[in-house]
């Protein structure tokens, strides 16, 4: 699983590497459910501080993130639980919810799959090095995001573009998380991919709401 972070997010010329961390980490804890270890980082610290974060569900999941880690006890039995979780959520074998892409768009594994590699090679990008899901995966894709948000300062206009062609679907992701999440985490969990894709793209001024699959 990515490593957690704790920079603060602001709109200094060091935002992309920021926000790069924030994409890492919620790319990694959709991927994988988090470890013992890794909840051990949360309770010492390891998350963003969130003062420090825009107003919204961005600072409403890494407050509700930090609450659920300062009141795990046994954090094997809490990780357990998660894994648990994460496995009805986006394994199965009927997973509760498909966080691809092309089912949001209605094509399962279909033409927006084909798009997103299109993307990716385009910009020259592979996110996906590191992770086992289809190309259009949310992980996949949020991991892509951390690729440009490292490169916004010379290449803009490809993060435009990635959030233009592809971050329409995140907020009705980050909805359906919300209403399917049994634990406190995964509900934070859409709480920051809803933030963190909104922030970014009002950054870039891309109306994620208008942007259509089409």
């Amino acid at each position: 699983m990515s490593e957690p972070t704790n920079t603060p997010l602001d709109r200094e010329p060091d935002t992309g590497d920021t926000l790069a961390e924030l994409y890492r980490f919620v790319s990694g804890v959709l991927a994988d459910p988090p470890t013992p270890e890794a909840i051990e980082e949360f309770q010492a610290g390891a998350l963003p501080e969130p003062a420090d974060l825009p107003d919204g569900p961005l600072r409403d999941g890494f407050v509700s993130l930090r609450k659920w880690a300062n009141g795990v006890d046994d954090t094997a039995e809490a990780a357990a639980e998660l894994e648990r979780e994460h496995t009805r959520l986006f394994v199965g074998p009927r997973p509760s919810l498909q966080i691809h892409e092309s089912y949001y768009a209605d094509d399962y594994l279909g033409e927006p799959l084909a798009a997103v590699k299109g993307t990716y090679a385009g910009l020259g990008i592979h996110p996906s090095e590191d992770l086992k899901e289809e190309a259009d995966h949310a992980a996949v894709e949020l991991a892509a995001l951390a690729v440009l948000s490292r490169r916004e300062g010379e290449s803009p206009d490809d993060k435009r573009l990635f959030l233009r062609d592809h971050g329409w679907w995140f907020p009705a992701l980050a909805e359906d998380l919300r209403e399917t999440a049994e634990s406190e985490f995964y509900h934070a969990v859409g709480d920051i991919v809803d933030g963190l894709v909104r922030f970014d793209a009002e950054r870039f001024e891309v109306d994620v709401e208008s942007v259509s699959e089409s």
